[in-house]
């Protein structure tokens, strides 16, 4: 049975059909014959004696039929009525609703609260606007709200009333993050695929900026029958300057202790001179006035400055500028943790290699052991290995000397592997480590110039700066020709050659250079640069803490324990304690701040040193750059699926479970006045039998 009405004050139609569970219970009305039968059929007397005398009585006949009336009208219907609700309730009626409109729309805000979003107050403004929009809303308007940040969140989901909903958008406040735009029309969608509206709709209240834009290009489509909504994309109407990525360094020049430090200084528009500062420990090492006219829009600043070897350092850069569009970038934060000595064991004939690790020069900073050639067994039997191992390519002609040096690989220990010399059983041996050694005929003979090199790396990031010497005066002879799958070269001669590689396959950090370090072979060891190569060499190549300490606001900091640690709990702090996080199966998983800053990873349960962690802006988010008509939402955009005829649209819009059904009211409501109708007719049958 199916009925229809209009919905006063819309223009909305509800179609509803009712369905019964179990309809062969409808064969059980046929017992409504019995109170029939019960009201017509005649009561014979009870106590009637017969007896034969009965000629001189009045003659009274009787009919020999019950009489075709229904004497009591009332207990009657209380009968049917009774017996028609109950089996009506064993039937299982349930209520189907049509697929029909309720919400005329469902709206999506996506709210920009990265760090862009800032200039000019982008932020405040599109929360206000939100805000506001929750008073306009009609009930046939679904709104819910989802924040862009480093991972999006549904801030107001449709099931909330608009008065929470307004009241939690207005507690948002900025942020330093940055966030995925496609992540964030993800969650958009997955909220509309759940929603009630027939138009479904995002709008994304964003500044548009480009590069965020241009992350996610190939991204196959996702989004069908939505429509999207942008704002027009702002302008930079100041320019902006920023400074990012900040790099501490330090360099042991004879009895000096320096600070290398580098950081990236952008600017664009309208922005013509910035005054840098740098504060370390509180104390300001450098303050400087810039002039970025016809400069290009990335400068390396580059400086450095004494500081004691044990001294954590805790540095701040902050910049200076009039009619800078986004403040949030002017300032950038970085640590150094102190300097702790190593041990380094040494198996060469060089005698330079040695003078340079001699206590006279590394003293605070190594701490060297020679292997003596006889006790190489001794050496290895003894398995006190040092933290790194510098090792001539000639000594691995002994067995003793092979396996120490996969020892020290396979206990994730590093290796400075120096080939001056090779036989067939260096040969075989280099192989095992991926490394190739070309025919002789393949050679370049004769004296070779560095022409390129890896200046990112941290061994020769701090040579980027003349102050420590000039990498490419250095001359290399008749170097052994290495090829390798897997290793990285760092150094190129001017033959094209490979000299210099660093092989990340192995458990321990590996360096191989293709000549040995003595004047035969190399000019490197009497060249300025030779003793600061050689301690960021075994700085790098140590076994240490390879958790990142610069971070970004929002992002999640993972750490893992050593079994022995001892550690049971991390507390996060700055001037206050922000967080406790226990240790889990040996690891960390904690939440960082959105605040840039330095921040202090205490370690409870064990006499471990803190840890200090920096967390700044994206640089991205300084790129003020933006698109009007962003290309992505194209390619995000599935076709739009074809109207549906009148037969889908009748269709149930969900298929009803068994469960759902007997959730329903009206299975209990109809059983209830059954036998409430049961009752009555017990009450009032009795009360006729009293009064007969």
């Amino acid at each position: 049975m199916e009925s229809a009405r209009a919905v006063s004050g819309g223009t909305k139609e509800v179609q509803v059909s009712f369905s019964f569970l179990n309809p062969l219970f409808w064969l059980g009305v046929l017992a409504v014959a019995s109170p029939i039968y019960l009201h017509l059929r005649r009561k014979q007397p009870e106590n009637l004696l017969r007896f034969a005398a009965l000629r001189f009585l009045d003659d009274q006949p009787e009919p020999k039929q019950s009489p075709r009336r229904l004497r009591d009208l009332l207990l009657f219907a209380l009968r049917v009525l009774a017996l028609f609700l109950i089996i009506s309730a064993f039937a299982w009626p349930f209520i189907r609703k049509a697929n029909h409109i309720i919400v005329k729309e469902s709206r999506v805000y996506i709210i920009d609260n990265s760090l862009s979003q800032q200039v000019e107050d982008g932020f405040v403004k599109a929360r206000d606007r939100v805000a506001n929009e929750f008073g306009k809303a009609d009930r046939e308007t679904q709104v819910a709200v989802v924040e862009l940040t480093a991972n999006p969140r549904v801030i107001s989901g449709f099931s909330d009333s608009h008065d929470l909903a307004q009241q939690k958008v207005r507690q948002l406040q900025p942020s330093f993050q940055r966030g995925s735009y496609l992540a964030a029309f993800r969650q958009a969608n997955s909220l509309l695929a759940n929603s009630l509206g027939e138009k479904k709709k995002i709008i994304f209240l964003t500044d548009n900026q480009e590069n965020q834009w241009n992350e996610n290009l190939n991204t196959p489509p996702f989004l069908q029958d939505v429509e999207v909504e942008f704002p027009k994309p702002g302008t930079p109407s100041h320019g902006n300057a920023a400074v990012s990525d900040p790099r501490a360094q330090r360099i042991f020049l004879g009895e000096k202790s320096l600070v290398n430090f580098t950081v990236q200084l952008a600017h664009q528009g309208s922005i013509r001179s910035a005054k840098l500062s740098v504060r370390v420990n509180g104390q300001e090492v450098l303050s400087h006035q810039i002039d970025l006219t016809d400069k290009p829009e990335n400068i390396i600043f580059q400086t450095q400055w004494e500081a004691e070897p044990s001294l954590q350092l805790r540095g701040e850069v902050a910049l200076e500028v009039e009619g800078d569009a986004l403040a949030g970038d002017n300032k950038t934060y970085f640590s150094l943790p102190p300097v702790q000595e190593g041990k380094v064991a040494v198996l060469a004939q060089s005698s330079f290699l040695k003078l340079a690790l001699s206590p006279d020069i590394m003293r605070g900073q190594w701490a060297t052991h020679v292997i003596d050639p006889t006790k190489i067994a001794e050496e290895v039997e003894a398995k006190n290995d040092a933290e790194v191992l510098c090792i001539e390519s000639s000594y691995l002609q002994s067995t003793e000397a092979r396996k120490l040096l996969w020892r020290y690989l396979s206990n994730a220990r590093g290796v400075f592997l120096m080939v001056n010399r090779v036989t067939p059983l260096t040969k075989g041996f280099l192989k095992e480590i991926v490394f190739e050694i070309l025919p002789e005929e393949a050679r370049v003979g004769g004296s070779a110039k560095f022409q390129y090199i890896f200046a990112n790396h941290p061994i020769f990031h701090p040579f980027t700066s003349p102050d420590y010497g000039n990498l490419m005066e250095i001359n290399v002879i008749d170097p052994i020709r290495l090829r390798s799958k897997d290793a990285i070269p760092l150094i190129f001669s001017d033959k094209g050659e490979p000299v210099f590689f660093q092989n990340p396959k192995q458990p321990g950090k590996l360096y191989v250079s293709s000549f040995g370090f003595d004047r035969q072979q190399t000019s490197w060891p009497v060249h300025p640069t030779f003793i600061p190569f050689l301690d960021l060499c075994l700085q790098n190549a140590r076994a240490s803490d390879q958790t990142p300490t610069s971070f970004e606001p929002g992002d999640t900091y993972v750490q893992t324990f050593a079994t022995n640690a001892g550690v049971s709990e991390v507390v996060l702090k700055n001037d206050k304690e922000l967080s406790r996080t226990p240790v889990t199966n040996g690891k960390i998983q904690l939440r960082l701040p959105d605040q840039p800053g330095l921040y202090t990873l205490a370690y409870e349960g064990t006499s471990k040193s803190e840890k200090v962690i920096a967390i700044n802006p994206s640089p991205k988010e300084s790129q003020l750059a933006y698109v009007t008509k962003p290309s992505a939402i194209d390619t995000w955009t599935l076709p739009h699926s074809p109207p549906k005829n009148a037969a889908e649209q009748a269709k149930p819009g969900v298929d009803l479970s068994l469960s759902s059904i007997w959730q329903q009211r009206i299975w209990w409501w109809l059983l209830l006045a059954g036998l409430i109708g049961l009752a009555c007719e017990a009450v009032l049958s009795n009360l006729k039998r009293r009064s007969a």
